[in-house]
């Protein structure tokens, strides 16, 4: 697949359109190959990744269903519930940490989140360049104090959230997209 084509076509897969097989630790490790080649201003490497398969999976679940009671104690078991069940939905979920230098003084905090994102968003374009699916979620449980914590993300880092990756049931085509030319406009004269 042409690399303009891979992007252009980009499509996210969501977790319950991912079969139950894992992916094998040869294709994850390419996947996961792809983060460091993110722009990275300053060569900080300001990220840090966690991966979560098999029980650590059930694990997280019960944190996520904990931070649901933790912010809304009258919570329906229902929503409980849904939340415990969201890290099943796929084989591998990947939390993506920006691990943040104060006050650097050539890469300042956007910039290293900026590329710890992008280092995320490598992962979802090389699975879906091996013939695989990706998605990138956030919701809640990202910005839970209780679920920030039980991952230890530290004071000087920032949770991004989980991509979830795993292969698709059937093919993914791109969803429509706006029109570019809506989002771009020139500044200043063209003869300068």
């Amino acid at each position: 697949m042409d690399a303009l084509d891979l992007i252009t076509n980009r499509a996210s897969v969501p977790p319950r359109l991912h079969e139950e097989t894992p992916l094998d630790d040869a294709v994850l490790a390419q996947i996961f190959a792809t983060t460091v080649t993110a722009p990275d201003h300053g060569l900080l490497r300001p990220y840090r990744f966690l991966t979560i398969q098999g029980a650590a999976r059930e694990a997280l679940g019960d944190v996520f269903a904990e931070a649901v009671k933790q912010r809304m104690p009258d919570a329906e078991p229902g929503v409980v519930e849904k939340d415990r069940q969201k890290p099943l939905r796929s084989q591998t979920l990947v939390a993506v940490i920006a691990c943040i230098t104060p006050d650097h003084p050539k890469a300042p905090e956007m910039e290293q989140i900026l590329t710890a994102g992008m280092a995320g968003y490598n992962m979802i374009l090389a699975a879906q360049a091996m013939g695989f699916g990706g998605i990138w979620l956030t919701g809640a449980p990202t910005y839970d104090a209780h679920v920030q914590a039980a991952l230890n993300i530290g004071a000087q880092e920032k949770l991004l959230g989980f991509v979830y990756l795993g292969q698709p049931k059937r093919d993914f085509k791109a969803p429509r997209r706006p029109d570019w030319r809506d989002y771009f406009s020139a500044w200043g004269s063209a003869d300068d």
